[in-house]
């Protein structure tokens, strides 16, 4: 059973209560009348919030409530939405579009801001019970988040990099191409095939072209808190040993 509660800026708020197999839904309605662009309706046992906003997905944000932690799907494509997973410790992660994950703490809070809108979940839970064998849900991790290569180079990039400075590009290719087992990229290929991805899921725009996309991937991910210190560690650990 999950105990959600809502709200879409200073106006709107709602309260939901989740049962087992049950979801609560942020999602896109162009539909919806212009003088009541947000609905929260109630469709066989689950919970949807509707808002007439051409940035947000559909859907945006999915909770599911399950026999153990929930999990959260971000729908949310990368438009320059941000979505932001904060713990009551004041941890923060940004999962990656398409991810899917489990919530390991009652009390946290999702946020998704896109123009117009700034709409927080905080999501409460039995945290007690276990996650069941086979769910098939992963942690917020890295083993959950490898397979996007713009994620995964920007947490190679901020676990390599020295406190005031960043990773040296040749290093970040070379660590990059033996975690991936892959032949090392050109310059080139690693900025287009790799690199710039990475800033563009982000929204991040370089003044200039031949500015080091290196420091403002990492300067972005560091302000944000993208990556909490046990990935950073799993990480670090997975490297060496790589021999990198």
């Amino acid at each position: 059973m999950l105990r959600i509660a809502w709200s879409a800026g200073e106006q709107q708020a709602g309260t939901a209560t989740i049962a087992t197999g049950h979801r609560f839904v942020l999602a896109r309605r162009m539909t919806l009348d212009e003088r009541q662009p947000l609905v929260a309706e109630q469709i066989d046992g689950s919970t949807y919030v509707f808002v007439r906003l051409p940035y947000v997905s559909d859907p945006a944000l999915v909770i599911t409530a399950t026999e153990g932690q929930p999990v959260v799907h971000r729908g949310q494509r990368s438009n320059g939405a941000i979505v932001e997973l904060t713990t009551p410790d004041g941890d923060t992660t940004t999962p990656a579009p398409s991810q899917s994950f489990s919530l390991t703490t009652s009390g946290s809070r999702l946020e998704l801001r896109v123009p117009d809108l700034t709409f927080s979940v905080v999501v409460e839970f039995d945290s007690r019970a276990a996650r069941p064998s086979g769910s098939g849900t992963e942690q917020l991790s890295v083993a959950s988040l490898q397979d996007d290569d713009a994620w995964l180079v920007a947490a190679i990039a901020v676990a390599l990099s020295p406190d005031n400075g960043v990773v040296a590009h040749g290093d970040l290719k070379r660590a990059f191409a033996l975690w991936r087992g892959v032949e090392v990229h050109s310059d080139g290929a690693f900025d287009r095939n790799v690199l710039r991805p990475a800033l563009e899921s982000r929204s991040i725009e370089l003044p200039g072209p031949r500015l080091n996309k290196i420091v403002y991937l990492v300067e972005r991910c560091r302000r944000t808190s993208e990556f909490p210190a046990h990935v950073l560690r799993d990480v670090r650990d997975r490297l060496e040993a790589l021999g990198v």
